[in-house]
């Protein structure tokens, strides 16, 4: 199974870190890839939750490890003209909810909830429908988004509830 952690945060701790370089790189080194909320304005692009805040390079989000959620029509647009194999991982959602399931560049579905649609769904945010994440044990699918990777893959590692 494969664990992005949202916005770099895996240990549901650092929010205020969320979408940042720094955050993003801690993710990385524990092992998970990232979902991340990505702006193009003026022809820049910039990470950030709900507006853009910290810029970054068009080189920094390339590779598997990046799934990036396009936040404003520009990035949407920049994104479906570069090559699939500098960004192979990026999806919108259709509103801000964020509660639709939508279907990746790489054909993954992203599902929000605790139920998988099928074998290439990646539940998205468990956590909301389902506090205790118990749903996520016997989860059968490709992925797993959350800000509580390190909890949810002891779950599944170790078959204890803490």
């Amino acid at each position: 199974m494969l664990y992005i952690s949202y916005q770099g945060i895996f240990d549901s701790q650092n929010f205020e870190d969320a979408n940042t370089p720094a955050q993003i790189g801690k993710a990385f080194n524990a092992g998970y890839s990232c979902m991340v909320d990505v702006w193009r304005v003026d022809g820049k692009l910039y990470l950030g939750s709900f507006e853009p805040t910290t810029e970054v390079t068009e080189k920094y989000l390339q590779g598997v490890r990046f799934w990036i959620n396009a936040r404003n029509t520009d990035m949407q647009t920049w994104l479906t003209t570069q090559p699939s194999k500098l960004y192979p991982n990026y999806f919108w959602f259709p509103d801000a909810t964020e509660s639709t399931p939508v279907t990746t560049s790489s054909g993954k579905l992203i599902t929000p909830g605790t139920v998988a649609i099928n074998n290439t769904s990646i539940i998205f945010l468990p956590e909301i429908d389902d506090r205790s994440l118990f749903s996520t044990v016997q989860l059968k699918c490709y992925g797993v988004c959350s800000t509580y990777l390190t909890l949810i893959k002891r779950m599944r590692n170790e078959g204890r509830w803490y």
